[in-house]
C-alpha cells in the first residue's frame, strides 16, 4: 500500500491471507433516443474495475506476545487516493483486462476510502478494502486536489 504521494505506507509488510476477491467491471451508460423516444443507440464511458478485498493480516512473528501487534500493523489502510499493488492473485479476464486483479506493470489500484478494519478481543483481525482501476489513469496515479 502506498500513500497519495506514492510513498510506501508499510515497510516490512507481509502479505495478508486473502479471504476473498469480489471484482466488478463497470461503466457509466446513456441511451440515445430518437424523437419518438425509442432507443437508437447506447453510449458507454468511464470504464473501470472495482475490487473489494477481504483479508486477514499476517505478521512475521509467530509468538503470541507479538502476533497481535504485527497483525494490526498489517491492517494499515492508505489515505484517499492512496494506491495498492496486488500480485499472485488468481488470473481472470474482466472488462478487457486479461489479468484483472494483479497489477504487474499495469499500475496500481486506487483507494478512494471506505476500507475497514475489524479487531476482536481474541486477537483476530480482519480487513476490507475497496479499490478502483481506470484504464485511462496510467500507473494507478490519482490526483489530490
Amino acid at each position: 500500500m502506498y500513500d497519495a504521494a506514492g510513498a510506501l505506507i508499510v515497510t516490512g509488510y507481509i502479505s495478508p491471507e486473502i479471504e476473498s476477491y469480489d471484482i466488478t467491471g463497470e461503466c457509466d451508460t446513456e441511451e440515445v433516443r430518437n424523437n419518438n423516444g425509442e432507443v437508437v443507440g447506447h453510449i458507454a464511458y468511464n470504464n473501470r474495475l472495482t475490487l473489494t478485498v477481504n483479508f486477514v493480516p499476517v505478521g512475521t512473528n509467530a509468538t503470541a506476545a507479538t502476533a497481535l501487534n504485527e497483525r494490526l500493523y498489517g491492517c494499515s489502510l492508505p489515505q484517499g487516493n492512496g494506491t495498492v499493488a496486488i500480485t499472485n492473485a488468481p488470473v481472470i479476464n474482466v472488462a478487457g483486462y486479461a489479468d484483472a486483479i494483479n497489477t504487474g506493470s499495469g499500475g496500481r489500484w486506487i483507494y478512494a476510502g471506505g476500507g475497514s478494519i475489524k479487531t476482536t478481543q481474541t486477537g483476530k483481525a480482519t480487513g476490507t478494502i475497496t479499490l478502483k482501476r481506470f484504464p485511462a489513469i496510467s500507473a494507478g496515479a490519482a490526483t489530490n486536489l
